[in-house]
């Protein structure tokens, strides 16, 4: 049976339009983009077309993007950016449910001497800006808080969370990763900071990020060097950029209709989910998500289980986090929710555009018979 790939929030397959854009700089083009020749000059210059595609796709200019291994290394950047800017002040805001980068960094600084102050949720993952403005103190120095989750698919306001933070004159960084390429970014508009984007979640390869920092923002690098216009050393991945690029510029083509496909796609999936198995029950703020992201639960069924037999059948879903998957205990989103993950422990089904009507039925399916023999077998 082909393998059916449903778990595109964790990382998603190489375009090959990227793959092939990518292959000339891995050994024709090999020049360092520091050297002052010509082959060096080259590819400075292709470099330089990535990070104008990129600037393109979230409306920055092309000096604010700094190209990391990582959006992680993106994260901690920012937040180490920011308390460093800041040193006399000590307390920072984020929320309950960020992804894992965010969490361990800030469980780093509390040991630190910092206070950290988690945003809780609602029963539908979201957070009141009101909590958000009270817990605001005069030694805060950061806020920081993603734009979409990448377990429940929850957007968050990012427009209005910047405006407070202004408001307070306070630095507000924004993990993107989830966001980026589902929902149209304008960072001008949401008036960030900060913020972060990862390559292998928008069909770019693994190893390759971005922090977009808004000129006038106060910096210091997480390493030091000349290149990136000294905000991050290390010679480039060449390659890498070229090809994260190539998959901005492929956004920016499609001008968002795979969007669109996406969404009725996962609504049609959801739709004949919950027509067939009893007792469903869908975890997120489902009228404010992004387009392809499910976590749904089935009463009684052990999410663990279901995601074993459907492996069996080659269906690729997860439980979550692909950050969290190596640790035994249950999503700190979920838990933050006050989820009753002992009846209704979810999978995340998370398409990507390589998913087709076709892959859906046959998953719904298998899916059907699964969670009907679990039941049955009580």
């Amino acid at each position: 049976m082909k393998d059916i790939y449903l778990d595109n929030n964790a990382t998603t397959m190489c375009d090959v339009d990227v793959l092939n854009e990518m292959l000339p700089y891995l050994n024709d083009y090999y020049g360092n983009p520091s050297s002052i020749y010509s082959f060096g000059k080259e590819v400075k210059e292709k470099i330089n077309k990535a990070r104008e595609s990129l600037a393109n796709l979230i409306n920055a200019d092309n000096s604010e993007i700094v190209f990391t291994s990582c959006a992680s290394e993106a994260n901690v950047t920012a937040i180490m950016s920011a308390i460093r800017n800041n040193p006399e002040k000590k307390h920072i805001i984020t929320t309950s449910v960020e992804h894992t980068s965010i969490m361990e960094t800030m469980k780093y600084l509390e040991k630190s001497g910092y206070s950290i102050t988690y945003l809780s949720v609602d029963l539908m993952g979201r957070i009141n800006l009101e909590e958000l403005e009270k817990s605001i103190k005069d030694d805060t120095c950061l806020i920081s808080i993603m734009m979409a989750n990448n377990e429940i698919g929850n957007i968050y306001p990012i427009k209005e969370i910047s405006e407070i933070a202004k408001k307070h004159n306070i630095l507000f960084h924004c993990d993107a990763v989830q966001a980026v390429g589902k929902i149209k970014i304008d960072v001008k508009d949401l008036g960030v900071d900060t913020l972060s984007i990862s390559g292998h979640k928008i069909y770019a390869p693994k190893g390759i990020g971005l922090l977009y920092v808004k000129k006038g923002t106060p910096y210091t690098p997480l390493i030091f060097g000349h290149q990136e216009r000294n905000m991050r050393g290390g010679t480039e991945n060449v390659a890498y950029i070229v090809g994260f690029g190539k998959a901005a510029q492929l956004i920016i083509d499609d001008d968002y209709n795979e969007v669109q496909r996406l969404q009725e796609l996962r609504n049609y999936m959801e739709s004949s989910i919950k027509s067939n198995i009893e007792d469903v029950f869908i975890y997120g703020d489902l009228n404010n998500r992004t387009p392809n992201t499910s976590s749904i639960a089935f009463k009684g069924v052990k999410s663990d289980e279901l995601l074993l037999m459907l492996e069996s059948f080659n269906i690729y879903v997860s439980t979550g986090s692909a950050c969290n998957s190596v640790l035994a205990e249950p999503s700190h989103v979920l838990t933050a929710c006050n989820a009753d993950l002992d009846n209704f422990s979810p999978i995340r089904i998370s398409l990507g555009k390589y998913n087709t009507k076709e892959e859906v039925d046959l998953f719904i399916k298998k899916l059907i018979n699964i969670v009907n023999m679990f039941r049955k077998r009580g």
